[in-house]
């Protein structure tokens, strides 16, 4: 009877943390369907107006590509750097392994205004004063931790065995690793990118401070039509990028497996 109970409170609480999480995005999808230019859920008349405003308007485009090559870039330069880094921290034997593991951490941990502020501060001591080139070194600190915990986490259930059987065979250090090591791990690094590559894009923290007038984000673009609109545009690009993400994760589920995905192996 316990049992029982314990079993359907359960299934109530999963049943109400999903309607928690999918509702603001039902109520955000419904807006955009508004035929007026004033917020209503449901829509008083249904209309696709607001995605051709929304896809017309030059600064969500202008901020959607700048997103795109920004989160790109930082993540094909963190992708190898973290790949190294993790398979370091994998094979070191030194008593402060744990302090470096904590410290790869320090991006995840740390509010991303401080890390925001900081950047600023650096960069502009260094005289860098391009708007894409903050951004990148910005969100390469993103994409890089994501890249070296999921790697970490394949490289932990990886088979020590398999290592020291291909150097008995003949294989050197290297083809061990480029043959053997990264075609295991691959789910792992692929769930860091793919983290990486979506907290880049949609990051406000930091880009916030990283920012020009000539180089802007969506997230950032958003934030300032918002200040003086707020008009179901907003909506229909939030929805556009809820169906992006949601038809990524149905190729990355048919390619690889969500659960072998993210869980690396």
């Amino acid at each position: 009877m316990m049992a029982a109970i314990q079993k359907r409170a359960f299934w109530v609480w999963s049943a109400f943390l999903y309607i928690f999480i999918v509702t603001p995005l039902i109520c955000v999808v419904l807006a955009s369907f508004n035929q007026e230019s004033v917020q209503s859920v449901p829509p008083l008349q249904w209309s696709l107006r607001w995605y051709g405003e929304a896809i017309r308007n030059p600064n969500f485009v202008r901020g959607a590509l700048t997103s795109l090559v920004v989160a790109t870039v930082a993540t094909i330069i963190a992708t190898p750097i973290g790949m190294l880094g993790a398979f370091g921290l994998w094979k070191s034997k030194s008593r402060y392994k744990a302090a470096m593991d904590a410290f790869f951490a320090l991006p995840i941990v740390v509010p991303g205004l401080v890390t925001g502020i900081s950047l600023l501060i650096v960069l502009t001591a260094a005289d860098q004063s391009a708007g894409n080139v903050k951004l990148i070194c910005g969100h390469v600190l993103i994409v890089l931790p994501y890249v070296i915990r999921t790697t970490l986490a394949s490289l932990a259930q990886f088979n020590p065995s398999l290592w020291e059987a291909a150097e008995t065979l003949g294989a050197s250090p290297l083809q061990v690793l480029w043959k053997i090591v990264l075609p295991i791990i691959r789910p792992g690094i692929v769930a860091g990118m793919v983290f990486g590559f979506i907290l880049s894009f949609d990051d406000v923290n930091i880009s916030l401070f990283l920012v020009d007038a000539r180089t802007i984000t969506l997230p950032i673009s958003i934030m300032s039509y918002l200040q003086f609109s707020f008009d179901p545009s907003v909506a229909a690009i939030s929805t556009i990028l809820i169906g992006i993400t949601f038809v990524s994760t149905l190729l990355l589920e048919r390619l690889f497996g969500l659960k072998r995905l993210f869980a690396g192996g």
